[in-house]
């Protein structure tokens, strides 16, 4: 992990739990407006245009503290050790840092890590309204996982996040799906019968062609997941891009349904 920008205290960094995406964007939106009207343009356009996400993270000494963290590929990566080996324009992130404390929101860090799970970018992580205990532990537990031991690792638990969702989705509209069904009966019986998914106006035939083509994927979805993942104790595991592959069409489903369910 590269340190951009660097507080009071030791330097120590381990990752904890990224904020939800709706309170960061307020508060990034409110950083960006108050850097601009105080003439602070070329750090309002960096923190506008960076994709930083907001974190709460700790160290050896039990040190509890907020940052911003960037995930990013090698090449970019590399550009970013270039900018603090030849300390250029490092002022910017402070000034960042030091906008947030103003704002009551003070900020340890502002660091950048590579990316290792290779040439498939990962969809964001989303902040479920519909959810549970179990989808909540399993969708963090996947994210570390996949951050620390690469994507084949995190394809379990996102599997059990998806299927932790599905559970509650259909508990919470009183559909047909008991605690053994599994999670190709569960997507059958919310797309058939959820009245939210019936409520497409625009493009309503093709979307349920995208779906109808998703429970294939689903089915797959589960199939890698017994077959070729650390699941169970199989002789030959995903290579990363097919991993980071299932893991994102995961991704992709929860954003849509979480989406459609709250609109």
């Amino acid at each position: 992990m590269l340190l951009l920008y660097k507080g009071s205290g030791s330097a120590e960094v381990q990752l904890e739990e990224r904020s939800p995406a709706e309170a960061w964007e307020r508060l990034r939106r409110n950083a960006v407006r108050f850097m601009r009207d105080t003439g602070e343009q070329d750090a309002a356009e960096l923190l506008e245009c960076l994709g930083f996400e907001l974190w709460s993270g700790t160290n050896s000494f039990g040190d509890e503290f907020d940052l911003l963290y960037l995930l990013t590929n090698p090449r970019t990566y590399a550009d970013y050790e270039k900018q603090v080996d030849e300390k250029r324009d490092l002022w910017k992130y402070r000034m960042i840092a030091d906008t947030l404390g103003k704002l009551h929101h003070h900020i340890r860090f502002i660091a950048v890590d590579v990316d290792m799970e290779g040439t498939v970018a990962s969809v964001r992580t989303p902040d479920l309204r519909i959810t549970s205990e179990v989808v909540e532990r399993a969708l963090a537990d996947a994210e570390a996982l996949i951050r620390s031991n690469g994507a084949v690792s995190g394809v379990d638990r996102a599997h059990t996040a998806f299927h932790g969702y599905l559970k509650a989705v259909t508990a919470d509209a009183g559909l047909a799906g008991g605690n053994d069904a599994g999670m190709t009966e569960l997507f059958k019986s919310i797309r058939k019968s959820h009245p939210m998914l019936a409520d497409t106006m625009v493009g309503g035939k093709d979307v349920e062609r995208i779906l109808n083509a998703m429970a294939s994927v689903v089915d797959a979805v589960n199939t890698l997941r017994n077959r070729g993942s650390v699941a169970h104790p199989n002789e030959e595991l995903l290579a990363e891009p097919e991993a980071m592959l299932a893991v994102n069409a995961i991704r992709t489903l929860l954003h849509y349904l979480d989406g459609k369910f709250h609109r």
